[in-house]
């Protein structure tokens, strides 16, 4: 397909061109090319509009493989407008066809019925693709295609009393459509699709699973989001960059099998928990999570294999960040705390002055407190007089960008500790950056 930009409403507006000079040409002949069953304009429009609206009721909705759906629809409308092109010079040269009764009734079915059909299953799929586009960017089906229908009605209504036969009419509507195929295949591979695969009702806003597909580029990815906020994503179809809490844990806690526990403030969609404790048998995760939905649908599309309770390895408690970081616990060699979860309450401003005191005081003398994906906004977060602290970036994937995913260009650690042990150059796949934290 070709990959230039074409304006959006172009192809709808040619398909409905091209509908409603199908179905003039239709009623012209019909009516008009002899006497026979079909004399009625009354009838003739019934037909075609309950072709249209069958077309359109049968059309696929959003689904995960709704271009393909679009394709198979569009190339039915190419064989429908080639069907009654053939009919229409087939009844232009055998003038007695139009004077039986078997002859308007095929006419009605390949003229009017079939390529109003053809049309609304291909507009109707051109919904689906709108629905599934998270920018808008091909919302616009009906109202280009009424005004195509209008411009056509039209023009044939002038053209076809001086062409040398109907079928001239849409042997051009044939040649239009493929140049519609064409314009709208580029605006496909240039669209990024969305398939949800489950939802949730949440306080905070609805809490969601998408695949996403941008076709020009290759890419896909799947994120788990609170509302319009990404609280995480993996990419689909290759390797996918580890997660940062997973590099910054590894990185951390070094190799082997210490003895350890790490504490997850909004770790609801954390990839650490399955991983760290199957390969590390004496460590101890526990899980702070203010969203039912989150740890939910993690469990069932992203593999976090997180569960309400305790099982004496691993803890999960759900509730206000409020009552379940003061509840007593601690201490712990590793705190994160995961400003993704913060961002659709507020971000860190949200947070009190008591439970950022009591995130630090849970920390041991030897560990380390850790806060990512994202910098906290300026003067919200600072770490006690004394720690050593530093800022760790690294940059996003390609693989994530042009999804329409609000996900930063780079992700960022803020790391700190009560000992006063330097800081490494790098944590895992993350880069110091020179100069404290701010």
């Amino acid at each position: 397909m070709s990959s230039s930009r074409a304006p959006r409403w172009l192809p709808p507006f040619i398909v409905g061109l091209c509908a409603a000079t199908g179905a003039e040409v239709a009623v012209g002949l019909l009516l008009y090319g002899g006497p026979g069953l079909v004399r009625s304009l009354t009838a003739v429009l019934a037909v075609e509009a309950a072709a249209l609206g069958v077309g359109l009721w049968t059309s696929p909705g959003t689904r995960p493989d709704i271009v393909e759906a679009v394709r198979r629809r569009w190339l039915f409308c190419l064989a429908a407008f080639l069907v009654a092109t053939l009919f229409s010079a087939f009844w232009s040269v055998v003038e007695a066809l139009g004077g039986t009764a078997l002859g308007q009734g095929l006419g009605l079915a390949f003229l009017a019925a079939l390529p109003l059909y053809a049309v609304g299953g291909v507009l109707g799929a051109m919904g689906g693709v709108a629905d599934s586009d998270p920018g808008g960017r091909a919302r616009m089906v009906g109202g280009p295609a009424a005004l195509g229908a209008a411009l056509g009605f039209a023009v044939t209504g002038t053209a076809l009393p001086q062409v040398f036969t109907p079928a001239s009419l849409l042997l051009v509507c044939l040649m239009m459509l493929s140049l519609g195929g064409m314009l709208y295949g580029s605006i496909l591979e240039a669209q990024v699709r969305v398939h949800v695969r489950a939802r949730r009702g949440s306080g905070l806003g609805e809490v969601r699973v998408e695949d996403r597909h941008l076709l020009s580029m290759d890419r896909a990815a799947r994120a788990l989001l609170e509302g319009e906020h990404v609280r995480r994503w993996t990419i689909l179809g290759e390797p996918s960059v580890e997660p940062w809490d997973v590099s910054a844990f590894n990185a951390i806690m070094g190799p082997g099998d210490a003895s350890a526990s790490v504490l997850l403030v909004g770790g609801g969609a954390s990839a650490l928990p399955r991983s760290a404790l199957r390969e590390r048998p004496s460590l101890r995760v526990e899980v702070l999570e203010r969203s039912h939905p989150v740890v939910e649908l993690g469990r069932e599309h992203l593999e976090t294999g997180l569960q309400d309770g305790a099982d004496g390895r691993m803890a999960l408690r759900v509730g206000n960040l409020e009552d379940v970081v003061l509840s007593p616990f601690g201490p712990y060699g590793l705190v994160m705390l995961d400003t993704a979860a913060l961002e659709p309450q507020g971000g860190m401003p949200s947070l009190s002055s008591r439970v950022r005191a009591a995130v630090v005081d849970c920390v041991s003398a030897e560990g380390f407190l850790i806060l990512g994906p994202s910098d906290p906004p300026a003067g919200t977060w600072a770490f006690p007089e004394g720690w050593s602290q530093g800022r760790y970036t690294r940059r996003v994937p390609p693989g994530i960008e042009g999804l329409g995913l609000r996900v930063p260009a780079e992700e960022v650690l803020w790391v700190g500790s009560p000992s006063t042990v330097a800081l490494p150059g790098v944590i895992g796949t993350f880069t110091r950056v020179p100069g404290a934290v701010r």
